[in-house]
């Protein structure tokens, strides 16, 4: 008995220590800045798995092993801290200001620690790309970084866009960036319909890629710049690399999960019109006319008068005043929304993590009606489970689909140019009524090539539907502690469905008058806007593959000195696309039946499909000394299957160097981080495929004038013929290579950042198709010649000039300055220069040219000619012909003028003060021109203001001359008269005495792209709701637009020429920009 007595107090005693050595804690984290309590903040004991986190008071309680436990507090953005146990803890903690620290995803997945890295690499994280609820993520790259080009193509829902980093390198193939979201590269599919070959419409609709990633989904967002970046993608990385990392699954605020709504609602309104005039209307040569779609009449004088033809005995009246806002009055105020909801959270045990969003965007533009429209529908999934210590299994799948209506440009049926050739005098009210015989073509108001645009907006048809899926399954394995074993296989799939509508116009006059301006009518009409009509359609269904094996060695040694990171690996890249274009004119069914069963004629059956593979082998190593020297050196060695099989191998390589200077200076608080940089790399632009075979087509014979004139099938029989381009067996990829040299440096603790590089990038062996004798049995074959390079500086200026526990101001700059020059070309090829883009209508051409010795698109036109000899009186004079016109060249000539801005730029600020956050940014272009046929259609239709020059008066043009034989020159006395059309002969004929050169526009602009007043509410209101933020803004894009003080037309980011280079030479007829206004409640549960 008294053996089990002692043994019950034993173990009495026992229990009492161990209850006491196992002491509780409790404690409160705050924000060393606001004083606000930190929710979600991470406690851990040191030396264990025990921990908690944070309430939504950041209050936090835990059980300690023993008196005497040290505890780890971190949160994301914070600087973390240890500090021993005690009860009642008031622990602060500092926001991480120190973004060098910060770690980036870099080429295939690598992380990086931003302060190792050897050269430009910019990083936006996911509220940086949100705020302006921009619906295509990369317009909010717009002015944000430098070097980076950002251009939306059109104000029209679903338009693509053009991103160019480093300025253009390659003439005949992309200089679209390599996007690669979680480490899987993605593609990138746009329809060009302008130059589609079968149909022309003016505008480029996104269909995949890039677009379908929701910007609230986006965890951040990193530009890969140089070839010593993106040396590791090899021939797909020539264009630089924007990395996309995704939101994964993380805790809330006090508990495992979290929901968050972001979402709202904007309204979209025209903002940049060209400058119309209101003095003049309907007429020609100062007289009225009253089916003429121009301005060339007499002054405006309120009278009531008629115009039109006569139709069914009918005319129409109206008041011969100015309609000062009949084109703005056109468009509509177009309404959109965006929601997205996303749940996110990790297991109990942290081994599984979880994300889940759905996103929806509905954009309406204001065209009226819901003809401009872009819906699109998200659904994201991306989770991770870690089974054991040495495996980690994680996967990611995303479907997007969307839907988009668009509005066609250039002449004919085309809204805008039908809306520009509006006399002043004509309001657009009456065209509502497109029942009306005066709302169509039979009896509009002109017969001159355009129609009613209510009308065109109603009979025309451009649609398309896509669906895209894309994702990763990722294994990681760690058999020893230092390395790791990845594989990651990548999935992108896209299919996009086309329909495009023209209708067929059949007018025969029956009802219109008999008298003089009627018959004259008919006649006009039925030969410039009869037409067939026409149904296209386009399929295609392309997907990628991609295996990823990666090994990677991480290590320290000498004390943690020396530390080695190594990777090696093996891509595998596949790409498969099929494609059926067809087309049918000669419309049974005017108008509505877009089918293609509706057209009489076949005019095309076409099917195309292509294979690709790239495998490639590679490696990255970076050694690290001390925290401060680090060297990295890449490789890799690609094998393409659209090389030829026996010279398909191509090596490339990159070197980086970068010394951490400020490791050798004695701690000060003035310059507290300093990096010189160097880096050298060289990547490639792959060919596209069967450019290595003889490749056979359906026959075809051409005419003089028109090609295809006759092509098989052809009754009943069809026939098969060699391509008209010879197959190269010595074809080589276009070849980047780069030589980088940057700093860093950060004062006051992180206040005052500057990040400057300078680059010289040399693109060769670019891709040409070269005329070749008839004889050989071709027209052209496939070679590599010709250089560009592009040299230049950036710079990137961070700040925080105020910063307080209650106000904080930061504000940024970044310039770029990008000098492009053709090096080489083949003298056979047009005389040393190749045609990137061209226009010419009546007497006007303008051509685009990449020529040796110049910068890549140099623009050639018709000039007047001009007294050159230096030691006349008259020199530098304009020569006109004796109708007191100018003489312009017979064959164009190089106006000294190119697409190229001189410099870019941009300024983003944020001022933040009691929960409200006011920002903006500020986007500039400086310099370069383009085409506008916008311009041409002012002066040619006399609506702009540069018509009204002298009030329309009689004018001899100043500094002009007339030659005499002799070769002297007499002063012109000879008149220009708006009574003998000579007026409207100068201003079109010979571009205001400029000749073509007239048509080009400086392309500089100030934007203020985005402005936002956003308000969090306090904590105290937000937690007493059970939520952990609320936050509401209202905002502004596009908010203003300054352009150059000739250019009072057009946007000039605008185009409608395609994207990529191509898409640099203009515009013809592009629909107006527009302003949005919005605003967005963001909530997290």
């Amino acid at each position: 008995m008294k053996k089990k007595l002692t043994m019950i107090l034993a173990c009495l005693f026992l229990s009492i220590g161990m209850a006491m050595a196992q002491t509780s804690v409790t404690g409160t984290v705050f924000n060393s800045e606001d004083g606000q309590p930190v929710i979600g903040a991470s406690i851990k004991v040191v030396g264990t798995n025990t921990g908690t986190v944070s309430d939504a008071d950041g209050k936090f309680s835990l059980t300690l092993p023993n008196a005497d436990s040290r505890l780890e507090f971190s949160y994301i953005g914070m600087i973390s801290k240890t500090l021993k146990a005690s009860n009642n803890m008031k622990v602060e903690l500092s926001p991480d200001n120190k973004t060098l620290d910060e770690v980036v995803v870099t080429a295939m997945g690598i992380s990086r620690q931003q302060r190792t890295l050897g050269y430009s690499a910019t990083t936006l994280k996911s509220n940086e790309l949100s705020e302006a609820r921009n619906t295509d993520v990369t317009s909010s790259l717009a002015g944000k970084v430098a070097g980076v080009q950002v251009q939306s193509t059109s104000s029209q829902p679903g338009s693509a866009s053009n991103v160019i980093i480093r300025g253009y390198g390659s003439i005949n193939g992309s200089n679209q960036p390599l996007y690669v979201v979680d480490g899987v590269p993605m593609q990138q599919t746009t329809f060009d319909a302008e130059n589609g070959g079968n149909v022309r419409q003016g505008y480029d609709a996104t269909l995949g890629g890039i677009s379908n990633v929701s910007a609230d989904d986006i965890e951040s967002m990193t530009i890969l710049k140089g070839a010593a970046a993106t040396a590791l993608y090899g021939s797909r990385a020539s264009n630089g690399v924007i990395v996309i990392t995704t939101k994964s699954g993380k805790k809330g605020d006090g508990r495992n999960f979290t929901v968050t709504y972001n979402g709202g609602v904007q309204a979209r309104a025209v903002s940049c019109l060209p400058d119309f005039q209101n003095e003049f209307g309907q007429g020609w040569n100062g007289k009225q006319t009253f089916t003429e779609n121009g301005s060339w009449g007499p002054a405006l004088d309120g009278s009531t008068q008629v115009y039109g033809p006569v139709w069914n005995n009918q005319q129409m009246l109206h008041s011969y005043s100015a309609k000062n806002n009949n084109v703005k009055n056109f468009f509509d105020t177009g309404w959109s929304q965006n929601h997205d909801i996303a749940l996110s959270g990790v297991s109990k045990d942290n081994k599984t993590t979880y994300y889940l969003s759905y996103s929806y965007a509905d954009d309406n533009g204001i065209m009226p009606g819901n003809v401009d429209t872009y819906n699109r529908n998200t659904l994201a999934y991306r989770g991770s489970y870690e089974a054991t210590n040495w495996m980690k299994l994680s996967s990611s799948i995303n479907f997007a689909k969307t839907s988009t209506n668009m509005v066609g440009a250039f002449q004919g049926t085309s809204v805008i140019d039908g809306l520009y050739e509006f006399p002043r005098d004509i309001d657009t009210e009456y065209l509502k009524d497109t029942q009306s015989a005066f709302g169509t073509p039979e009896a509009y108001f002109t017969p001159y090539g355009i129609t009613n645009p209510y009308w065109s907006l109603e009979n025309n048809y451009n649609h398309n539907n896509t669906k895209q899926i894309y994702g990763k399954i990722q294994a990681d394995f760690k058999p020893i502690k230092d390395l790791t074993l990845t594989y990651r296989f990548g999935l992108d799939y896209t299919d996009y469905d086309m329909k495009i509508g023209v209708p067929k116009i059949d007018i025969d006059g029956s009802l219109l008058g008999s008298d003089k301006l009627s018959s004259g009518y008919k006649s006009t009409a039925i030969g410039s806007m009869n037409q067939e009509g026409y149904v296209y359609t386009e399929y295609m269904r392309k997907y990628e593959l991609n295996h990823d094996f990666l090994a990677n060695y991480s290590k320290k040694f000498f004390g943690d000195r020396l530390d080695l990171n190594g990777t090696a690996g093996l891509s595998i890249n596949e790409r498969y696309t099929t494609v059926s274009r067809n087309q049918t004119t000669n419309l049974t069914f005017p108008t509505g039946f877009w089918d293609l069963s509706n057209g009489a004629t076949k005019k095309l059956v076409e099917e195309q499909q292509s294979k690709r593979r790239l495998v490639g082998l590679f490696g990255d190593v970076t050694l690290g000394w001390d925290e401060m020297l680090y060297l990295n050196l890449t490789a890799r060695n690609d094998w393409s299957s659209t090389l030829p099989i026996n010279a398909n191998s191509y090596f490339y390589p990159g070197a980086t160097l970068s010394w951490i200077f400020t490791k050798m200076l004695p701690e000060n608080n003035v310059l507290t981080f300093g990096k010189v940089r160097m880096a050298y790399g060289k990547t490639g632009n792959d060919a596209d495929p069967y450019y290595t075979s003889v490749r056979y087509v359906q026959a075809y014979s051409d005419g003089y004038y028109i090609n295809d004139v006759s092509k098989f099938p052809m009754n009943g029989a069809n026939s098969f013929q060699a391509a008209s381009t010879a197959a190269s067996n010595t074809l080589k990829p276009e070849m980047t290579s780069e030589t980088e040299l940057g700093i860093n440096l950060q004062f006051f603790g992180g206040r005052i950042g500057l990040d400057a590089a300078y680059y010289n990038r040399v693109t060769k062996d670019q891709i040409f198709k070269l005329p070749v004798d008839p004889s050989s049995g071709y027209l052209y074959k496939v070679v590599n010649f010709g250089e560009v390079r592009n040299r230049g500086v950036e710079f990137l200026l961070t700040t925080t000039p105020v910063k307080t526990a209650k106000f904080k101001w930061d504000l940024n700059f970044n310039v770029a300055i990008n000098k492009n020059k053709v090096l080489s070309m083949p003298a056979s090829l047009e005389g040393g220069k190749t045609t990137i883009y061209s226009f010419s209508a009546g007497n006007h051409a303008v051509y685009m040219y990449a020529e040796e010795g110049k910068p890549m698109g140099e623009y050639y036109a018709y000039l007047p000619q001009r007294v050159t000899d230096k030691n006349s009186a008259d020199y530098g004079k304009v020569i006109v012909d004796a109708n007191g016109q100018p003489v312009l060249g017979t064959s164009v000539e190089d106006t000294g003028k190119n697409m190229n801005n001189k410099w870019t730029g941009g300024v983003t600020t944020a001022l933040s003060a009691y929960g409200f956050t006011l920002s903006a940014a500020l986007d500039i272009r400086a310099g370069g021109y383009m085409f506008s046929r916008t311009k041409d259609l002012m002066q040619f239709t006399g609506n702009g203001t540069i018509s009204t020059y002298n009030d329309r008066r009689p004018f001899v043009i100043p500094n002009s001359v007339v030659s005499n034989s002799n070769g002297t020159y007499s002063e012109n006395t000879t008149p220009i008269y708006l009574t003998n059309s000579s007026y409207q002969s100068y201003l079109n004929d010979y571009g205001d005495g400029q000749g073509d050169d007239f048509y080009l526009v400086n392309r500089s602009y100030v934007k203020l792209r985005n402005i936002t007043l956003a308000y969090a509410l306090p904590k105290p209101w937000v937690r007493s709701l059970s939520l952990s933020d609320i936050t509401v803004s209202l905002f502004c894009n596009n908010v203003f637009t300054w352009t150059a003080k000739d250019n009072y037309y057009i946007d000039p980011e605008t185009t409608t020429t395609g994207t990529d280079l191509k898409g640099q030479f203009g515009e013809l007829y592009a629909n107006p920009s527009c302003r949005t206004f919005g605003c967005n409640l963001s909530v997290k549960f």
